[in-house]
C-alpha cells in the first residue's frame, strides 16, 4: 500500500489498530501519538515549501533591485577627482569637483586651508 504522507500511514495504523478493536491501553497511545507526530511532521513540511517559495521570491526582487541600482549608477557618473600637492604639508591630497565650487579645501594630512579653483586662463582654453 502507498501512501502519500505521514500522517496518512499513522492514520492508516491508526484505523487498523481501532478496527480490530484492540483494546491495548498503551498501543492506542502510541498509535495515537504518532499520528500526531506525523500530522506535526506533514505541517512542518508545508511550512518549508511556503518558505522555500517565499525564499525565491525574496531572491527574485532582490535581483531587481540589484540591477535597477546599477542603472542607476550608470546614470549618475562619480565626480572627477582632482590631486595636488599640499603647499604646506607637501602630502598629495585627493578632492572631488565639488570642492571646486566652495574655493577652498582643508588638507586632510595638516588642516591647513588650500584656496582651489580654475585660474581664467585654464577656463578659456
Amino acid at each position: 500500500m502507498e501512501f502519500s504522507s505521514l500522517s496518512e500511514k499513522a492514520a492508516y495504523l491508526l484505523g487498523l489498530i481501532k478496527g480490530k478493536a484492540i483494546d491495548d491501553e498503551v498501543t492506542c497511545l502510541a498509535a495515537d501519538l504518532l499520528h500526531d507526530i506525523a500530522l506535526s511532521v506533514d505541517a512542518m513540511g508545508r511550512d518549508i515549501d511556503d518558505l522555500s517559495d517565499k525564499t525565491d521570491d525574496l531572491e527574485q526582487e532582490l535581483y531587481f533591485l540589484a540591477e535597477d541600482s546599477d542603472e542607476e549608477e550608470e546614470e549618475y557618473p562619480e565626480e572627477e577627482i582632482y590631486s595636488m600637492a599640499c603647499p604646506n604639508c607637501g602630502e598629495q591630497i585627493e578632492f572631488e569637483e565639488s570642492a571646486l565650487d566652495d574655493g577652498i579645501i582643508n588638507c586632510q594630512y595638516c588642516g591647513t586651508p588650500i584656496e582651489v579653483g580654475f585660474s581664467d586662463e585654464e577656463v578659456s582654453e
